[in-house]
């Protein structure tokens, strides 16, 4: 089918139209985030700088102290938005026995346990948008065989249903980035407390994910 000349110009500049407008958005709100950072540039570096030494301080322990999760990763990414993202991660391994089938009630299931905590500067004044994201990833198997790591460095799947993961993103107040949070997270990385026990969960304004 030949398509009309005027149906094709004027998709052309709905596309140039919709671009300009999105690189517009962008523009605003990295304008946004920057004033915000400017504003609170001293509480979000010290408290980065905090949650780092923390995780220094961890990844230091002889290993006794660490063998659940061997160490806690953190990272400083690069955005085009410029929001300052930083991140921390640690995982572990871990084996549950749970009920499949009539005829195979129970099998032992190999997981990988993750936990990841996202910190940004929001293009809301005096807030910081925080994503913490939990996973049970289920080892793979083949042949009733779980699948070794050297075979298959990816071998982990996603479980189908929504049990094993949490996954929210927040808005939180600046002034709250205290040294007393960057510990509580510290203790739920090191898989020593659980998830409701970030204030940030309970406390925080949840944010739709984009």
């Amino acid at each position: 089918m030949v398509v009309h000349w005027l149906d094709e110009i004027e998709k052309r500049e709905s596309r140039k139209r919709g671009s300009a407008s999105g690189s517009a958005r962008i523009q605003d709100k990295k304008f946004r985030i920057g004033q915000n950072y400017e504003k609170n540039r001293e509480i979000y570096n010290g408290f980065m700088a905090k949650l780092e030494g923390l995780a220094e301080r961890v990844n230091s322990l002889p290993m006794e102290h660490r063998e659940v999760f061997g160490k806690v990763g953190f990272k400083l990414k690069d955005t085009k938005l410029k929001n300052h993202l930083f991140y921390l991660s640690s995982s572990r391994r871990m084996q549950k026995t749970e009920f499949k089938s009539l005829l195979r009630p129970l099998r032992t299931v190999h997981y990988k346990h993750i936990r990841v905590i996202y910190f940004n500067v929001a293009k809301l004044m005096d807030k910081v948008e925080i994503e913490i994201h939990e996973e049970y990833l289920e080892k793979k198997r083949r042949d009733g065989k779980v699948i070794p790591e050297h075979e298959n460095p990816k071998g982990f799947h996603k479980p189908q249903s929504d049990r094993n993961k949490f996954h929210e993103i927040y808005y939180y107040e600046m002034e709250k980035l205290t040294d007393e949070l960057a510990y509580q997270i510290i203790d739920w990385l090191a898989f020593r407390e659980e998830v409701d026990h970030i204030p940030v969960v309970t406390e925080g304004e949840a944010r739709f994910k984009e």
